[in-house]
């Protein structure tokens, strides 16, 4: 039976121009902020819609200052990152994605330059620090800085892959077959293009396919099991030697959500929430 979390989130950091938390386990009401808001889909997508425009499926999507929109979660979790449409990295991301365009989704499998364990540390951990250098390597993309080492195309379609199918497909011997490879090929270029084993890769994807589940309200055996770990003690080993936090603990951490402000001048941010007849209904400062 799924445990209550109605929605999840984790702590809202904000700094200097820019604020971000993981979110999942919700459908929102009609909003705005008063800022860009740029959304990164860690597993299997999720729906947008602006004012009464038809829901829309996404990977990644961009949505201007001020744009009344709508966010379903859809089973999975996104990185939510807000940022102060008068710093540079927003005008530059303004002017190469959106044309007038209340919102747009880029063209980037962000998983393609991500550090894995990076990611999945920010998750984990309750360290301002960790998520900042995510939500700068992400900035930067964006803005044209891709300084990411430029992959065989075979590895980098077997990187969306890992980062996007179920934990069940995720074996050498499928992958390999998928691009035409013999295994042992296959984990010699893989390691060549990323500087980790293929197996370690796909150990960190089941993880946070794990964590995935658990954010969305399923106990921890539920999120072990669907996962493809043996059982629940097998994913907590894992994450233990991975990461150094068990999924326990995982949950414990995340039980308080809180604004945590990481210097002297954070984001002023807002957001507007509508009724269903499109009138504004409160302001959140």
């Amino acid at each position: 039976m799924k445990a209550d979390i109605k929605p999840y989130r984790t702590n809202f950091y904000m700094w200097h121009g820019v604020s971000a938390m993981f979110f999942s386990n919700c459908v929102t009401h009609v909003h705005s902020h008063n800022t860009m808001q740029i959304i990164v889909d860690l597993q299997g997508g999720f729906k947008c819609r602006t004012r009464d425009d038809i829901w829309q499926n996404h990977k990644n999507l961009i949505i201007d200052q001020n744009v009344v929109h709508q966010l379903d979660t859809n089973g999975s979790v996104q990185l939510l990152i807000y940022l102060d449409v008068e710093t540079s990295a927003a005008k530059q991301i303004k002017a190469r994605y959106m044309n007038g365009r209340p919102s747009r989704e880029p063209d980037i499998n962000f998983f393609e330059t991500l550090n894995p364990k990076q990611l999945q540390d920010a998750i984990l951990k309750t360290d301002p620090g960790l998520l900042l250098n995510v939500v700068n390597k992400i900035l930067s993309i964006l803005c044209g800085e891709r300084d990411g080492v430029k992959a065989d195309e075979r590895i980098l379609r077997i990187l969306q892959m890992i980062a996007a199918d179920h934990p069940e497909k995720l074996t050498v011997r499928y992958l390999a077959e998928q691009i035409c490879l013999s295994q042992s090929r296959l984990r010699v270029l893989f390691k060549e293009a990323t500087g980790m084993p293929v197996y370690k890769y796909m150990m960190w994807a089941r993880i946070r396919f794990a964590i995935n589940r658990i954010m969305n309200g399923y106990t921890v055996n539920e999120a072990a099991l669907e996962a493809c770990f043996t059982d629940s003690s097998h994913f907590h080993k894992m994450m233990i030697s991975m990461f150094g936090i068990s999924p326990s603990q995982f949950i414990k951490s995340s039980q308080f959500f809180n604004i945590i402000t990481c210097d002297n001048s954070p984001l002023n941010f807002e957001t507007s929430v509508y009724n269903k007849f499109g009138e504004l209904e409160k302001v959140y400062r």
